[in-house]
């Protein structure tokens, strides 16, 4: 009898383990998505490798991706491409529309995002910094496949919480944001912000973009920048109330600090992969979407701004 019972228990946690692992929602090989397109790294591997250090007439746009799904179509897009290494974060430069351009594959998450920023920014002096890549929705009046063009970032990891005694319980809705540290020109000396504001001329120019070509939805928007992939609605709701969070993402927030203390033009645009407060889907391949639109505001860039 007690073999018996022992076999109905473990065929109850067989017929309830799945349920429970899809519950946990994306798994880390989608969060990567290597698995979409791991062709790639061979195609990486054709490129011609630098022999020294870069040199350019003129300053080049530097475009950043945390993944190859996030890079692919851009490094494909220049002409003469090299590829650069520094700290194993690969950097690809060459010529898009006859102008030099930067392509660094951050990799996921905040410290690379900061590191492989800062060393681009001192070994190529890129006039004007784009952050893009794919993102989790916080509005749901969003959808996947809609583009956010970042008016502003925040860090929403940095907070101070409430006091709260032993025992009282976790309410992350009690939080006051800290901002983080960058270089204030004005006063020479490093101080918090509490958000990054985009360029104004690349802002411009991504609006223009997204007016003149109906196949891309965009808004102006706030992206969130964290360590995390929240699938919380409840918290994910309050910091789109709080903050007016568009979506989240794990580099955009540090990338505008780095290029705050640097001096460096900077905007962050998203594409929606995944929308929680509206839908489970993840879409990885909408990298494409936000690859297509980045392509065309760095051609309007050069023509009207660089060129002129």
């Amino acid at each position: 009898m007690k073999k018996f019972f022992a076999l109905i228990i473990a065929a109850l946690f067989l017929v309830m383990a799945p349920a429970q692992a899809e519950d946990l929602g994306v798994g880390l090989e989608d969060i990567s998505a290597e698995k979409y397109n791991v062709h790639i790294e061979k195609f990486y591997a054709t490129l011609p490798q630098a022999k020294g250090e870069y040199k350019s007439r003129v300053r080049p746009i530097l475009i950043e991706g945390a993944m190859n799904t996030e890079t692919e179509i851009l490094i494909r897009a220049l002409k003469n491409p090299v590829v650069y290494r520094e700290l194993n974060y690969l950097f690809v430069a060459g010529t898009y529309k006859n102008y030099p351009v930067v392509i660094v594959r951050t990799e996921i998450g905040m410290a690379n995002a900061a590191a492989s920023t800062a060393l681009a920014i001192k070994k190529f002096n890129p006039v004007a910094v784009i952050n893009q890549g794919t993102a989790g929705g916080h509005d749901s009046a969003l959808k996947i496949g809609d583009i956010v063009i970042g008016e502003r970032s925040f860090d929403y990891t940095a907070f101070r919480s409430a006091y709260s005694a032993a025992g009282a319980g976790i309410d992350l809705t009690k939080q006051e944001n800290i901002g983080t540290y960058a270089y204030d020109a004005a006063t020479k000396k490093f101080q918090a912000y509490t958000e990054y504001s985009a360029d104004p001329t690349l802002f411009n120019i991504a609006f223009k973009v997204a007016n003149a070509n109906k196949n891309f939805n965009a808004v102006s928007g706030v992206i969130a920048t964290g360590n995390c992939w929240l699938e919380c609605v409840d918290y994910i709701n309050f910091l789109h109330k709080k903050y007016g969070s568009s979506c989240e993402e794990m580099e955009t927030n540090v990338a505008a600090q780095i290029c705050q203390n640097a001096g460096v033009p900077f905007i962050g645009i998203r594409v929606l992969s995944d929308n929680v407060t509206n839908t489970r889907g993840y879409v990885p391949t909408m990298a494409k979407t936000c690859q297509d639109f980045v392509l065309l505001v760095v051609e309007d860039y050069i023509r009207d701004v660089l060129k002129r």
